[in-house]
């Protein structure tokens, strides 16, 4: 009996122990000292399921939104874990990955190498096997390269101040790679090529200064010069009108057709009342019209001195005349050579001579020939006015102008670079006014089916020495014919 006391006794004992320690594990409480809400597994990431930390100890919860940081709670329900619960995984299940082609490096920023980006989240890959198993994911700049942007400039072309009737350029370079335009004199982008240009002047002139005065039957002539560049313009300064003279009857007069005689051209016409007069009167040897120019009497009645239309009122200067002329101005008289004091009429004209650019020895440029082209003016040449088409040359690879600046050459390098076609050459004289020639650009084709007269020439020869060989022979035969009868 007694032994079942105790029995008995030491069980409640035990069950009572056992009831309080249950009741004080459930009512423990503990201050929460952090709250993670848990992330969710992507295809870079893998999450973990949300826990808190109370009193230095992890737990595991489901619903991290009801506590809060510094707040004493219950958790004695709660499972301890050591570390985070993690969620299935989802790595390397990209949906939305796709290649980003490598870029080239620019002027102004760096490139990157090829790489493989997911939109789902947000990483980017090496390869698309890094890609798959989740291999080194990185943000899309970790494959830029590394390096400092930097413009390539060429060479800087030098300024160039605008004239009259050319226009200038600012100090600029441009770069290789982008085709940026910089002025390299205030270290400045310009938008375009249009904004290196500097617009020419244009001329400012002096007053109008009369070289020749109008008369009632011949016009007259003026002209002004630039400030700047000393360009000449002329301008014709009209003619009164003829007077008639006492009685009615006009006064004899001679008009040039034309007053200004460029050398080359046609001689000059002149029309007169005198002429017409005198050639009434004494018929068509016109024997009492004379003419002379200057102090210079011209005798022969020919084409080479002077000539006159019979029956008519034109008198008209001969080639040899014209050519004896050197540029400049001149007096023409008609008169009666019966009554020289009585009948006679003056006009003044002007001799102009015209200057010339001519090829030196040939105008024809073979495509990928080692030949340049030279060509030779009359007059000299400004160096920077040289143009070839509507293209000003610059570069001093291009042409070269000699000392004396009567002959420009053009270089191999600059003919091979232009294609197949006709090309005009132009200059300004010192005097600015323009010279200009064309020359031809021709493909081998082309110039092998040219006609060569050298050739020509020698086919002609040898054509001629058959015909004479031919009838030598045909006369040769029958003498031969009878000497061998005899």
């Amino acid at each position: 009996m007694k032994t079942l006391t105790k029995i008995l006794s030491v069980t409640a004992l035990i069950v009572l122990c056992v009831c309080l320690f249950t009741l004080t594990a459930f009512a423990a409480t503990a201050k929460v000292s952090m709250v993670d809400n848990g992330t969710t597994s992507t295809c870079a990431e893998q999450g973990h399921k949300p826990y808190i930390i109370a009193d230095g100890q992890m737990y595991l919860v489901t619903n991290p939104s009801s506590y809060q940081v510094g707040v004493e709670y219950e958790v004695g329900g709660l499972t301890a874990i050591s570390t985070p619960q993690l969620e299935p995984a989802q790595l390397g299940n990209h949906t939305n990955l796709y290649r980003v082609p490598a870029t080239e490096d620019t002027c102004t920023a760096m490139g990157h190498d090829e790489y493989w980006f997911c939109d789902g989240c947000g990483k980017a890959y090496a390869s698309q096997a890094d890609a798959l198993t989740n291999t080194s994911p990185q943000v899309p700049s970790y494959f830029t390269r590394s390096g400092t942007p930097a413009h390539k400039w060429g060479t800087t072309v030098a300024a160039n101040g605008a004239t009259c009737t050319h226009e200038g350029n600012i100090a600029y370079s441009v770069c290789s790679k982008c085709g940026a335009i910089y002025n390299t004199t205030t270290n400045t982008f310009v938008a375009s090529m249009a904004d290196t240009k500097i617009p020419m002047t244009g001329h400012d002139w002096n007053d109008w200064v009369v070289i020749k005065n109008a008369t009632d039957v011949s016009p007259g002539q003026r002209k002004r010069t630039c400030k700047n560049c000393d360009e000449v313009e002329y301008d014709e300064i009209s003619a009164t009108g003829i007077t008639p003279a006492d009685g009615g009857q006009d006064i004899d007069y001679v008009i040039p057709i034309h007053d200004t005689w460029m050398r080359g051209e046609e001689p000059l016409t002149f029309e007169s009342s005198l002429v017409k007069r005198l050639n009434d009167a004494s018929g068509p040897n016109a024997n009492w019209v004379g003419v002379r120019v200057g102090t210079d009497s011209l005798y022969e009645n020919s084409w080479d001195t002077f000539d006159f239309w019979s029956w008519d009122k034109y008198v008209k200067l001969g080639d040899k005349t014209m050519q004896g002329l050197r540029e400049g101005q001149y007096r023409l008289w008609i008169y009666d050579k019966i009554h020289p004091d009585q009948y006679t009429c003056t006009c003044t004209f002007w001799v102009v001579d015209v200057p010339t650019l001519e090829p030196y020895s040939t105008d024809k440029h073979v495509v990928n020939s080692s030949k340049s082209l030279r060509f030779i003016a009359s007059e000299e040449m400004q160096p920077d006015s040289i143009m070839v088409g509507s293209r000003r040359l610059y570069d001093a690879s291009d042409y070269f102008v000699s000392n004396d600046r009567k002959n420009v050459t053009l270089s191999p390098d600059f003919l091979n670079a232009r294609q197949t076609g006709t090309y005009t050459i132009s200059a300004q004289t010192k005097d600015g006014r323009t010279i200009k020639t064309n020359f031809y650009i021709l493909s081998t084709a082309q110039a092998s089916s040219s006609p060569r007269t050298g050739d020509e020439s020698q086919i002609g020869l040898w054509a001629a020495f058959l015909l004479l060989s031919g009838a030598a022979i045909v006369v040769m035969v029958p003498k031969l014919r009878k000497h061998g009868a005899k």
